[in-house]
């Protein structure tokens, strides 16, 4: 994305009155936030990940987990997570608008780091993985984590992907977040069928090609996403370039707005041992130590009701002497490995784990379609 690109007549009041709303929130403390405030926040952030302003809509997306948490009196809201990524987001809301402001092309991309968006005719992949987030009352979001099934002039065959969606949740709604994959999309398909481990065709897409970072494919209003055939060749990918990791490691240059999870990649481990049959409790999460050929990697779940299908899943796995390849998100922290497992590949095709199998509420999903 470039300047040029950019919707500067809606982004720089939304920069602005976002830098406010922080300002207000700093100046006047958490307990006295209005409702207004809030707003302000989340219309940001829907408004960032519309405009596909990547960095700036996962900070406010913290940042909103964080405040409602404060506001539910939730004991997992965390005081230095909160203020470290609101900070965050001020200084790119402040810094984007200056940027746009002095047509500073170099200091725009430096600060979005989002690469631009391109056109492409087809693209067929399948569904390897789903990165689930969910703010009570606030919104759920879904991230699907592809591979590319044909080589374009754009990715090589087996090239990871993702597409994503974001849904708003209605206080009080008994839906399960997964309902809302059955809503349908602009394009008259529903979301659910990324889970059906089928061929997926996009056509008429943009994608957002990068070499530090999973491409991503957005969708245009007269995009088409078509269902195919069945997969059965997981085996294919589920192997993981530890050399490769290794380079990228080395050729990573941070700058001072970069976070750990800047420096993402998906892994497979295709032999894992869990050497821990009692995982450690840090700060509302469970960590078990995984060994993948002699590397310790830290393996991180939430502790809250959502994740027990995980810890279920990796219960019964360190008891089974053929464990299935195990996919996930990597990330380096305090110098070690850190995965977040999101899939187990099966024989009979992928277990995503963070995924719900409860039964829909059809009256439920139609007062949600009614809401959205």
């Amino acid at each position: 994305m470039t300047l040029a690109e950019t919707d500067q007549d809606k982004l720089l009041p939304l920069l602005r009155q976002l830098s406010e709303a922080i300002e207000e929130l700093l100046l006047t403390g958490l307990t006295t936030a209005s409702q207004n405030t809030r707003a302000k926040i989340d219309v940001a952030f829907r408004e960032a990940s519309r405009l596909r302003l990547l960095r700036l809509g996962s900070t406010l997306r913290v940042v909103g987990e964080e405040l409602s948490r404060f506001v539910r009196k939730d004991e997992s809201f965390s005081r230095s997570r909160f203020t470290f990524f609101l900070n965050r987001a001020w200084l790119l809301s402040r810094g984007l608008a200056r940027a746009i402001k002095n047509k500073d092309q170099q200091q725009f991309l430096n600060l979005l780091w989002t690469p631009s968006n391109e056109p492409i005719e087809t693209l067929k992949v399948v569904t390897l993985g789903v990165v689930k987030r969910v703010v009570p009352g606030a919104f759920c979001a879904f991230d699907f984590r592809l591979r590319t099934l044909e080589e374009t002039s754009k990715l090589p065959t087996g090239t990871p992907a993702s597409w994503s969606c974001v849904f708003p949740m209605k206080p009080g709604a008994v839906i399960p977040p997964e309902g809302f994959l059955h809503l349908p999309q602009k394009q008259k398909f529903k979301a659910a069928v990324f889970l059906e481990g089928r061929e997926i065709l996009f056509q008429k897409a943009m994608l957002a090609a990068s070499s530090f970072a999973t491409s991503r494919v957005s969708l245009l209003p007269d995009s088409q996403v078509a269902v195919g055939d069945e997969f059965s060749q997981w085996s294919r990918f589920a192997t993981w370039d530890m050399a490769a990791s290794l380079e990228r490691l080395r050729a990573y240059q941070p700058s001072p707005l970069d976070l750990e999870v800047d420096l993402q990649e998906e892994i497979v481990l295709d032999d894992w041992q869990l050497e821990t049959a009692e995982p450690e409790e840090r700060e509302h999460q469970l960590i078990y130590e995984v060994n993948y050929g002699g590397l310790a990697i830290d393996l991180v779940v939430s502790a809250n009701d959502e994740s027990k299908p995980v810890r279920d899943f990796l219960k019964k796995s360190a008891k089974r002497k053929k464990r299935p390849a195990l996919f996930g998100l990597m990330h380096y922290s305090m110098c070690r490995p850190v995965m977040e497992p999101l899939t187990a590949l099966e024989e009979a095709g992928p277990k995503h784990l963070h995924i719900s199998n409860e039964k829909i509420d059809q009256k439920a999903l139609l007062q949600a379609i009614q809401f959205t």
